[in-house]
């Protein structure tokens, strides 16, 4: 955007100074400040030429100002979607690591394997971002907010989630490693396993933290966009989804 923006003012530039020229010629005409009139060259035709190439510079203008505005829908939308897909699998998480809270279940250690690798995905991306409006106006103010906010603490907040996913896995190792030393040599390690539940606990809080910060962000987002993206429909649907089974049984039955 900010490129396209820088084109659009340059544009408009050559488009003032060719209007002044036109402009000066149409009074030369009437009041004949200096004769440009001769065999090959009047002011009709240096208004002709002029006025001309003001009117191409208008098109382009206008050509260029409607790209823009949806290139800025285009990345607007893009925002949405990356905060979306952010706040679902977050939301997978949260409810996996709730359900495991009250059972029995084995905790398998490839749980957050697919939060983190999103996280990781999506985050260069989106300090990548270019949003820079011709106009700032409620709604363009609001979007700069947000994307201020992802920069100066929420994509390192999530960055910072997405490394701490691997200590779900060093902990349940960790409890492999002392129930052996007591002579169980097949361990099955569940929530009630000292080290990996704290760090369950510990790593829902943080998701939990990040999960309200992505939904203030969406929300307000939507807001803005006059409901362009219809979030309430959206997350009810993300609230709906089944918690996805990343056992090695749940792989082979849904093949069975």
């Amino acid at each position: 955007m900010t490129q396209l923006k820088h084109t659009i003012f340059y544009l408009l530039g050559f488009c003032a100074l060719f209007l002044g020229m036109s402009y000066f010629v149409s009074v030369n005409k009437e009041l004949v400040f200096c004769s440009a009139n001769s065999a090959w060259i009047s002011n009709e035709f240096l208004l002709s030429c002029l006025t001309g190439i003001f009117a191409s510079f208008m098109v382009l203008i206008a050509t260029e100002v409607y790209k823009f505005f949806q290139i800025q829908e285009s990345v607007e939308r893009w925002l949405f979607i990356q905060m979306v897909t952010l706040y679902g699998q977050l939301h997978i998480a949260e409810t996996s690591i709730q359900n495991l809270l009250s059972s029995k279940e084995i905790i398998p250690a490839n749980l957050l394997h697919c939060l983190s690798n999103t996280i990781k995905q999506l985050t260069p991306a989106m300090r990548a971002t270019d949003y820079n409006p011709l106009v700032k106006t409620k709604k363009t103010k609001t979007i700069i907010k947000i994307i201020n906010r992802l920069h100066s603490a929420q994509l390192g907040n999530l960055e910072a989630l997405a490394n701490d996913c691997i200590y779900l896995e060093i902990a349940i190792n960790t409890d492999k490693i002392k129930e052996h030393e007591k002579g169980i040599f097949s361990p099955v390690i569940t929530f009630a396993s000292p080290n990996t539940n704290r760090t369950l606990i510990t790593l829902l809080k943080e998701i939990q933290n990040i999960k309200s910060q992505i939904t203030i962000n969406i929300t307000e987002l939507n807001a803005a966009c006059n409901d362009r993206f219809h979030w309430s429909e959206v997350s009810s649907q993300i609230s709906s989804m089944p918690t996805i089974d990343t056992s090695l049984e749940g792989f082979w039955a849904r093949w069975n």
